[in-house]
């Protein structure tokens, strides 16, 4: 399992779940349901767990700003000496907010625009991930233009199936992600020669919830050996990112998904076997939900136990507005009680106020005995939740609050209701 396993953090204390000691029952009289509750404790835990796996070489850990880009989780990896993978200039400025130096972000995407370009360019951050040939074009066109040299990495494609779900595999041929080896070679030359341009790295990303680290491995031997390549043409490489797919268990699998320690030693023996674990390039890995999602919950309140004519529905004040990975992706998500009641288990839908049949987060769940105004908490939500919220329906942002030595603090609160019409013009 990724992380600090949750139950060191979330556990149920006097018959109440609590988060490193905080009682999750309070927290939801004091700030109201939905709220997001994160434990820095685990955030920690598992940075030093991927530190450690890739203590073997020097390394970079940048966080995937995308899977939680609170600032003061932002904050809790910065102090630890992360630096960040951003995607928009936006994730750009909340790197550099909670104080990530410029020299260990990472910029990836296939459509950045000129003007984020731009912006990454004049505050000096460590590579910009080139992903086709067009956006090279572009760099290098900005870079002239500012007076610059831009350090690039190109993004190759390896086409490994990195046998995980569809929507979150990005190193196949059929994705819209990087560049394949063959074009990427040929603009090898290009890099070299241009004043504007300075090929710092290579880099690739297969996909998310990788289930085995034999993808990786595979990944990383091809990547290792191409840029064996660029260097005896001429590209003064610093650095091979090999991406993130760090998986995190949600808690229905049978198997749990492989520990920090297995993917560190795929990516060594990647390396090994390309010939490029000599030549003392930096690693740089990407892990998001490995970092965060173990350290969040998703705290809820039953709203209605309605039994229809074929199974029993526990609605509650979540919705796919507050997650949306059980409506999108069919993701499972464990669902457990915050006071545990006696009484028989039974197959329920959790579902949601939201106007859609698709508004859902489980289905055909073995839940113990709940009632009206219950508290549940939904575990693994510490990625890809908050920033995948919409405020679809009219329904206002959730509050988050991170717990750090035992005392909770609130770092994003819940807007009042006029934020619904705040930024609309008459």
């Amino acid at each position: 399992m990724s992380g600090i396993p949750a139950s060191e953090s979330f556990v149920h204390v006097d018959g109440e779940l609590r988060c490193d000691g905080v009682s999750l029952a309070e927290l939801a009289d004091s700030y109201g349901t939905p709220a997001y509750v994160y434990s820095s404790r685990v955030i920690e835990r598992a940075y030093r767990e991927i530190d450690q796996a890739l203590a073997f070489t020097p390394h970079l850990i940048a966080y995937a700003v995308k899977a939680n880009g609170n600032l003061a989780v932002l904050r809790t990896l910065a102090r630890l000496g992360s630096g960040a993978d951003i995607v928009s200039g936006g994730e750009l400025a909340r790197a550099l907010e909670a104080g990530i130096p410029p020299s260990r972000i990472v910029y990836s995407g296939v459509g950045k625009t000129p003007a984020e370009i731009a912006e990454a360019l004049l505050v000096g951050i460590r590579s910009i991930h080139v992903e086709s040939e067009p956006e090279l074009e572009v760099v290098e066109a900005v870079a002239r233009e500012l007076g610059k040299t831009a350090k690039v990495s190109l993004r190759v494609n390896p086409d490994v199936d990195p046998q995980t779900h569809p929507y979150i595999a990005t190193g196949l041929h059929s994705t819209k992600f990087g560049i394949e080896i063959d074009v990427a070679r040929r603009l090898i030359p290009k890099l070299v020669e241009s004043p504007h341009l300075a090929l710092e790295g290579l880099a690739m990303h297969i996909g998310s919830q990788l289930g085995s680290p034999a993808p990786l491995e595979e990944a990383v031997t091809l990547l290792g050996r191409f840029a064996l390549e660029a260097m005896e043409a001429g590209a003064p490489l610093e650095s091979l990112d090999v991406g993130g797919g760090w998986s995190l268990n949600y808690g229905h699998e049978a198997q749990p998904y492989p520990p920090a320690s297995a993917f560190g030693e795929a990516i060594r023996r990647g390396l090994e076997a390309s010939g490029v674990a000599s030549r003392g390039l930096t690693i740089v890995t990407e892990p998001g939900r490995y970092l965060v999602g173990d350290a969040g919950v998703l705290l809820t309140r039953v709203l209605y136990v309605k039994d229809g004519p074929k199974k029993r529905f526990v609605i509650v004040d979540a919705a796919m507005t507050e997650l949306i990975r059980p409506s999108l992706y069919g993701a499972y998500h464990a669902i457990v009680p915050v006071v545990p009641r006696k009484g028989e288990a039974r197959v329920v839908d959790v579902v949601g106020p939201v106007c859609e049949s698709g508004d859902f987060l489980a289905k055909d769940r073995l839940l113990g005995e709940v009632k009206q105004g219950d508290l549940l908490a939904i575990r693994g939500a510490g990625a890809y939740a908050r920033e995948m919220a919409s405020m679809y329906n009219a329904r206002l942002p959730a509050p988050e609050i991170l717990v750090v030595d035992g005392r909770a603090k609130l770092v994003r609160k819940r807007p009042g209701i006029e934020a619904l019409w705040a930024h609309e013009i008459d």
